[in-house]
């Protein structure tokens, strides 16, 4: 199988320090800490917007991201996803944007002079990823990089998951659903 006629080449990496490992039952225990890296230097990006105008975003050195935040349940066999692996730039990129979406860290407003850019749509930034996994992916047997369907996952859990994901949407309202069902249940007998 060829690459698609779009396959990107892949960029060096920025230098990135590690920071922190994974706290025990990261992933499966309540407030438990991922893995931490530090870009070490600043990092420059596009990102394609939906009027089809690319918006370019500059990440300042010291920035803290935590890559690929997979939980631990999913690392190795049979899904073969950790936070280390071809897709950091993708989870770099991925982690300041939605950091962008959220308001941005204490980190950013201070190395950005208070002028944060505007965060694209989540759609917008779960697609950007999405799109650079693929730039990542081999398509030649003994080529390093990531395989489609490691793409396709992560992607998909991306756009499910990450904020504003759609998956969130369908949780809350189950939720509720949940809650309106236990009050009926308790207010029954008392309702006229």
């Amino acid at each position: 199988m060829s690459p698609p006629a779009n396959k990107a080449m892949v960029e060096d990496l920025p230098s990135i320090k590690y920071v922190r490992p994974a706290q025990f039952g990261f992933g499966w225990l309540p407030g438990r800490q991922g893995p931490l890296w530090r870009l070490q230097e600043d990092y420059q990006f596009s990102v394609a917007m939906p009027d089809g105008s690319l918006r370019t975003f500059w990440i300042p050195g010291g920035y803290e991201f935590d890559k690929a935040s997979v939980p631990s349940w999913f690392w190795g066999q049979p899904f073969l996803l950790t936070p280390e692996g071809p897709w950091t730039l993708p989870s770099l990129e991925h982690d300041f944007l939605c950091d962008l979406l959220k308001g941005g860290s204490d980190f950013l407003r201070d190395n950005l002079l208070d002028q944060l850019p505007e965060a694209p749509p989540a759609s917008v930034i779960h697609g950007h990823f999405a799109a650079r996994l693929w730039d990542h992916v081999s398509y030649e047997e003994g080529e390093d990089g990531m395989r489609a369907r490691q793409a396709f996952l992560m992607g998909q859990a991306v756009m499910a998951f990450g904020p504003q994901g759609w998956a969130w949407l369908w949780i809350q309202l189950a939720i509720a659903l949940v809650l309106l069902r236990i009050a009926f249940h308790y207010l029954h007998p008392y309702l006229p």
